[in-house]
Order: C-alpha cells, then sequence, then structure tokens
C-alpha cells in the first residue's frame, strides 16, 4: 500500500492567517494587518516609513507608522493612499486583502490579469454559445 503525500501549494490570494489578523471592526483589522506587514517585512519602520516616502513623494515618518499600526489610536488609521505604498514597500498584498475582508474582493499580482481575463471571457463565450444552442433547440423543437 503506497501513502499519497499531501503537496501542500501556496494560495492563489495571500492573507494573512486568521488568528494574526481578526477583528469584526474593519480599522482595528486595518491596524493589525499594518502592524504584521511591518514586522513580517524584515525592515525597520524608518526603512519602510522612508520607501513610502519616496514612493508617495509626501513624508511619511517612523512614528506615523507606530500611529497607524496602533489599535489604541484608530482615529489615525491609514489613508487608502499609504496602505497602498505600505503594500509596495513591504511587498505584502495581504494588508490590502486585510483591508479587503468581507467585501467581495481580493488583492492579486498583476501578472494574474491576464488569467482572469482568460476564465472571464471562455466564461462568458460558454454562457454565448449555451444561450444560442438553446434557442437553436427550441425552434427546431416548435418547428416539428
Amino acid at each position: 500500500m503506497t501513502r499519497r503525500r499531501e503537496v501542500q501549494l501556496p494560495p492563489v490570494v495571500d492573507r494573512f492567517e486568521a488568528e494574526r489578523v481578526r477583528s469584526p471592526r474593519v480599522a482595528s483589522r486595518i491596524s493589525q494587518a499594518v502592524a504584521a506587514a511591518i514586522k513580517d517585512s524584515g525592515q525597520s519602520r524608518e526603512q519602510i516609513a522612508a520607501g513610502m516616502a519616496a514612493f508617495l513623494d509626501e513624508s511619511v515618518t517612523p512614528g506615523t507608522l507606530y500611529q497607524y499600526s496602533s489599535e489604541a489610536n484608530l482615529k489615525n488609521n491609514i489613508p487608502a493612499h499609504r496602505l497602498i505604498a505600505l503594500a509596495m514597500v513591504t511587498g505584502d498584498a495581504r494588508v490590502l486583502n486585510a483591508a479587503l475582508e468581507g467585501t467581495p474582493f481580493v488583492a492579486i499580482e498583476a501578472r494574474y490579469e491576464p488569467l482572469l481575463e482568460r476564465e472571464v471571457r471562455k466564461e462568458e463565450l460558454a454562457d454565448l454559445l449555451n444561450d444560442r444552442i438553446g434557442k437553436a433547440d427550441a425552434q427546431w423543437r416548435a418547428s416539428k
């Protein structure tokens, strides 16, 4: 009897583990995600702030990153353009997907867009083909 080895594939959509970023409140979940992305990046807050500042061409300080990652300071949640900059500098799409949790949207790498285009068009063509076949069948049955 041979045993099957289970192959572990990486997820298609990058997300934080549920126990790391969990909150029913969006602001709190985003703060947790910001903190986790900063921690996991291997970069200092100073490096991340400098990278974000260069990306945005505006001032971003390490202190500002502390505010964005603090659940005690939810009135200073990270603005969308800075969340995007944080994802760019850290290379971590999970922070975007944490913000999108509970919506019908996900953030994926742009290189997958042609694959999505292909699959959407296949579905659209299949629907169109099935519709036309159904109409032709109905006409055929009606003509008998």
